[in-house]
């Protein structure tokens, strides 16, 4: 075999130096070191305002909504081929730094930029005046899009399969994703942004709302960038890659015969025309509740709970299976929305019956946050572990790409149609525009139940879901056998090339 999969086996033979022979159950294989920079970085990897895009595109950016709609389809095609190319690529690459990392490092700069230069291009055509629907608007939008598309498909496939290979315990995997959501700073931006954009609004700061925009977007991806930077640097891949190169049809064969794998996806693809949302939750604050730092009053009660809800993660994995839970992820916040919408949709202008609606509905949502943070994280990771036990072979990035791409087209077609969907509900773009009262009733059901309605189905495959803790025993002892023995073929190797090499010199 290839002499650099010996030298990237070797070093994860010296970095975990003998696994369990029963099982992975139990060992811990992530230092205190990179432990607290996993939870530092992690939450510092949160501080963006991707939730405001949409918002600022329309009102600040100036871009009709009909052109972001119709882009947004566009550019499926263009994932189709980009996302399975570097899948592929992706997957066979073996080098002593890992499978994963060096893409990482590769990506993560050009990646950091586009993602950037989104929010600070009103800086340079401010003074353009260009219209909504100007060539040279759409020209600029379409260039950065698209780099940005390109390079992140890369991206995310490398932060991917770090975050799947940087443990082989199952349970070190559950404590690592419970404490990479734990921190829950991700808030910390959002708060910190609808203030601001009050105090602008208010003339309270010597900055326009446009500028809060372009400053917070910009700054937040800054911080979040430089701290993944350092994750990249800091976290290790431990779980071995098999030293044969996979082909294309592995990374089929091994998506469509895994039958947990084809369930989740089939679940997100179905829930994904929920996703309808993500433009009118800026709309709902702004234009429906009238104030942005009204978020963060509403959240205020529920804010403990967030916390609290990691107490009693541990007891509700021992207490309900996989399947359970996440359904109750699931149904807990979504029972939230019904009752507050039922409450509020004929009472948007009285912020003494609006308010405690939210405030349940936050409630909903963090008594059940750890769960919902969680344990989607852990079944993909175990569903790619089921995956190389019944087949051999680890195609982690292929099996992401067909597994979200899916999903990704039903996710831009709800993006293109929800953003459509601005123009027919009689939307005025504009900071500080004045919205009807079918219009507010109209944002607030496509933020609430309407996205409940649409992803409903994504339940059905769910109920088939299933691998029990009898099998999930079985397959990790087998597991760490079948590793154990990749790594001690690859050392006899590199031992007996070593002696080898060193009888010629002789």
């Amino acid at each position: 075999m290839a002499q650099d999969t010996e030298i990237k086996n070797s070093a994860v033979a010296e970095e975990v130096p003998k696994a369990a022979t029963g099982s992975v159950y139990g060992r811990r294989y992530v230092g205190a070191k990179e432990l607290i920079t996993l939870f530092v970085t992690g939450e510092v990897n949160k501080f963006n305002l991707e939730g405001y895009l949409s918002y600022f595109m329309l009102n600040v950016f100036g871009l009709d909504s009909r052109i972001i709609a119709a882009f947004a389809v566009a550019t499926l095609a263009w994932d189709l081929i980009n996302d399975s190319i570097f899948a592929y690529i992706v997957d066979r690459t073996r080098t002593r730094f890992g499978k994963f990392k060096p893409w990482a490092f590769a990506t993560i700069g050009p990646y950091a930029i586009a993602c950037i230069a989104i929010w600070i291009t009103p800086l340079f055509i401010g003074d353009q005046n260009w219209g909504p629907l100007s060539w040279q608007k759409i020209a600029i939008y379409c260039v950065i899009s698209v780099l940005k598309e390109t390079i992140g498909t890369l991206y995310n496939c490398a932060i991917g399969g770090l975050n799947s290979t940087y443990t082989p315990s199952i349970d070190d995997k559950a404590a690592l994703i419970a404490l990479d959501n734990i921190g829950d700073f991700e808030k910390v931006p959002s708060y910190a942004m609808v203030i601001m954009l009050d105090l602008a609004a208010a003339g309270a700061i010597s900055m326009s709302v446009e500028s809060v925009y372009i400053v917070m977007g910009a700054g937040t991806l800054l911080v979040s960038f430089l701290g993944m930077f350092v994750r990249i640097c800091t976290i290790k891949e431990r779980v071995v890659q098999v030293e044969e190169k996979p082909k294309l049809a592995d990374g089929l064969r091994n998506f469509f015969g895994n039958r947990l794998q084809v369930l989740l996806t089939l679940s997100k693809i179905l829930g994904a025309f929920g996703n309808v949302s993500g433009p009118f939750s800026n709309m709902f604050w702004l234009d429906v509740m009238g104030s942005a730092s009204l978020k963060v009053i509403c959240g205020i009660p529920a804010s403990p709970l967030t916390y609290i809800s990691y107490m009693y993660l541990p007891k509700l994995r021992k207490r309900f299976s996989m399947k359970q839970l996440w359904f109750m992820s699931n149904l807990v916040p979504q029972l939230g929305w019904v009752v507050a919408f039922l409450v509020g949709f004929n009472n948007l202008d009285n912020l003494w019956v609006m308010i405690p609606a939210i405030m349940f509905q936050e409630i909903c949502f963090s008594s059940v946050y750890s769960v919902q943070k969680t344990i989607p994280q852990l079944m993909e990771q175990e569903i790619i572990d089921y995956g190389e036990w019944k087949t051999g072979k680890r195609t982690e990035a292929m099996t992401s790409f067909i597994s979200t791409i899916a999903t990704k087209i039903v996710n831009e077609i709800q993006n293109a149609i929800s953003t459509a969907v601005v123009s027919f509900i009689g939307y005025e773009a504009g900071v500080g525009t004045v919205q009807s009262m079918k219009t507010k009733q109209a944002i607030f059901a496509m933020y609430s139940v309407i996205p409940i309605v649409l992803g409903a189905l994504s339940y059905v495959p769910m109920l088939f879901y299933n691998l029990d803790d009898k099998t999930r025993t079985i397959m990790y002892h087998e597991l760490t056998e079948r590793r154990n023995s990749i790594l001690e073929k690859s050392q006899q190797r590199a031992l007996t090339s070593k002696e080898a090499t060193s009888e010629n010199d002789a």
